[in-house]
């Protein structure tokens, strides 16, 4: 049966371009409720994760001015950017295999949009303004005094979320210490912090009280490339229409839908569900509860918008285990073990080896040759460290170090200066290969190589 056509423009948009506002209505259900569980449950995770402390280190903290993450009480440093690329690419195949089998599964579930849209915003509007058609209504009406304190108590409200939700995000790359710490002080004093958190409030703050549904429509490019990763035997909300057409009146139609259009007041994009799968559909199973309420209603079988695939609706055999599904699946599985194998091995305790600037050598007393070498030290280890370096590789080479041995605190980067003296005799080509190693506790830790220079003979 042939599908009516979808409006080749954004059901947000009239034929001039202008905004189409819409008025989602409020619907319980099987999957409303469970998307609520998951929704308050992510919003508890974002609100408490800065607030988490392990061992003494925040549970997860980006700190990009010092130049190091902590994630679950770990710190990484700009030397562990592999495992980052690990976690993105990751993501992304995570996000293609999730895709493949159960279309937009993210989008409807998990997306912060989503979230904070329907379970944050919407709520508040519903509580103040009222449902559909009192809020279709009240925006009808005339600016009355009503009208007005409605709106002033909604949108202070709305500041007032969208400001505790940009500070929570500053904490993600402050600790919330210094977060509280700078609320209470004039903006001035940190600027960065606050242009940072105002920017990101603001961004907020007209997303979720204005642009709304068409970052979804317009903005997101998952939508765009989500018919790259689906096919007929992706899971997705898909309405019956063999079983739903012709549509009708109750007990005229003869099909089961009676065209009531409740699956268009509930879609937070506005689309017919009806008119098949479409970019702006997110899979919020909205339409799926209203119609399966409608349904019982009219003593017909749930069902008629539900999760299936073209395949089930041609009456064809459905394929979870496909190519595709293959393929995403065993790259997460060949990049899990490659992460989880490195982490493994991740050197605790790791240094550098920087040739001071200037003169590569210098000759001293008794022809021996002298190189100024600086080493970075970076200590990811959650304990102290008391070093010792030693040298390797070269007859009678000889290490001054300011001090031996030296502190390297937990979680610290440091620089320490040293000398390798050799004999002049010893080198005669005017290079020589050493390796420098550090010891904690007699214990090595960490070795690495590099040349010392000086006259050719």
């Amino acid at each position: 049966m042939k599908l009516p056509r979808a409006l080749s423009r954004p059901v947000t948009m009239d034929a001039s371009g202008q905004r189409n506002w819409l008025y989602p209505q409020k619907v319980t259900g099987y999957f409303s409720k469970r998307r609520e569980w998951v929704s308050w449950a992510l919003l508890l995770f974002y609100l408490a994760v800065p607030w988490v402390r392990i061992d003494g280190l925040p549970a997860l903290k980006l700190d990009i001015v010092e130049q190091h993450f902590i994630i679950w009480g770990t710190t990484y440093w700009p030397q562990d950017v592999k495992y980052l690329v690990f976690v993105l690419i990751g993501a992304a195949i995570l996000l293609f295999f999730v895709t493949s089998l159960a279309g937009r599964l993210w989008c409807g579930w998990a997306c912060p949009q989503t979230v904070f849209l329907e379970f944050v915003f919407h709520r508040i509007e519903n509580l103040i303004e009222g449902d559909r058609n009192k809020r279709i209504a009240l925006d009808k009406g005339p600016w009355n005094a009503v009208k007005i304190g409605k709106k002033l108590l909604k949108h202070a409200i709305f500041l007032a979320v969208g400001f505790v939700i940009a500070n929570t995000f500053l904490a993600y790359f402050k600790s919330t210490e210094e977060v509280l710490e700078w609320i209470g002080r004039p903006p001035y004093e940190n600027w960065g912090a606050f242009l940072f958190m105002l920017a990101n409030f603001v961004v907020f703050y007209l997303n979720f009280a204005w642009f709304r549904e068409q970052f979804c429509t317009i903005l997101c490019p998952y939508a765009r490339f989500q018919s790259a990763l689906v096919d007929k035997h992706t899971l997705q909300v898909t309405y019956d229409y063999n079983r739903g057409e012709p549509r009708g009146k109750v007990k005229k139609a003869e099909g089961d839908c009676i065209d009531c259009k409740a699956c268009i007041r509930v879609c937070p994009t506005g689309i017919d569900i009806r008119n098949g799968v479409q970019l702006e559909c997110i899979g919020c199973t909205n339409c799926i509860d209203a119609c399966d309420n409608i349904m019982e209603r009219i003593n017909k079988p749930k069902g008629l918008i539900r999760y299936s695939s073209e395949a089930q609706m041609e009456d064809q055999q459905q394929r979870l285990i496909r190519p595709r599904v293959v393929i995403y699946a065993s790259f997460l599985v060949i990049l899990s073990i490659g992460f989880f194998w490195s982490l493994a091995v991740r050197p605790l305790v790791e240094f550098t080896i920087i040739r001071a600037p200037g003169e590569p050598y210098t000759l001293l007393e008794g022809k021996t040759v002298s190189n100024h070498l600086s080493l970075r030290l970076l200590n990811k280890d959650q304990v102290d460290h008391n070093i010792t370096v030693k040298v390797s590789g070269a007859e009678d080479a000889r290490l001054i170090v300011p001090v031996q041995p030296f502190p390297l605190p937990a979680n610290s980067l440091k620089r320490m200066e040293l000398f390798v003296n050799i004999p002049q005799a010893n080198m005669p080509s005017g290079k020589q290969a050493i390796t420098l190693l550090l010891f904690s506790d007699d214990r090595e830790i960490a070795e690495s190589s590099t040349f010392i220079l000086g006259p050719i003979l």
